[in-house]
């Protein structure tokens, strides 16, 4: 995947493994922090 443009990963494949807490809140915010990198990207063209 290190050749691929524009990749994001946004769920729980980002991570080699879990932990016993409840991940939810961590996929969320790596989701959310993917999504406003994607949307920047967008805004200045390069997406």
């Amino acid at each position: 995947m290190h050749n691929c443009k524009n990749l994001f990963v946004k769920d729980g494949a980002c991570m080699t493994s879990t932990s016993t807490e409840n991940s939810s809140l961590t996929f969320m915010a790596l989701t959310a922090r993917a999504d406003n990198h994607a949307f920047e990207e967008m805004k200045k063209g390069n997406i």
